[in-house]
């Protein structure tokens, strides 16, 4: 598991670095993590790079899990060179990551970032960190 935890964490920096789009999350303390949440979706028709960018991790959205999101630990989002969006979200474990998916998707915080993606291609992968 640790080649594949590893893997995706490269994958994901290195598709933020190709496309040139990356967006700071806060400094966080990665020892914490356990578990990586590994989210691709695509944006809905006409929604631009930039409003993307800014509902995605403009700061909202990461400063409300610091907040209230027990078990949360960093969240990076970036956009690959096939216009795939990628989410990598590091969790204390993956009960923390699943148990926060509900209410993430309630949450009106993320709503803004939410009604950008298209729902029917959203993927989701847990990956413990070893």
């Amino acid at each position: 598991m640790m080649k594949l935890a590893t893997g995706l964490k490269t994958a994901a920096l290195a598709a933020a670095i190709a496309a040139g789009t990356i967006t700071a999350a806060m400094a966080s303390d990665l020892t914490k993590a356990g578990t990586i949440e590994y989210v691709t979706f695509k944006a809905k028709e006409g929604v631009t790079v930039e409003a993307m960018s800014e509902a995605a991790a403009g700061g909202t959205v990461n400063a409300n899990m610091h907040a209230n999101y027990e078990g949360f630990v960093d969240r990076h989002v970036a956009l690959q060179a096939d216009g795939v969006w990628i989410e990598v979200v590091y969790w204390e474990s993956e009960e923390a990551g699943r148990a926060a998916l509900d209410k993430f998707v309630a949450d009106p915080v993320n709503k803004p970032f939410l009604d950008l993606v298209k729902a029917d291609t959203v993927t989701i992968t847990y990956s413990d960190i070893h």
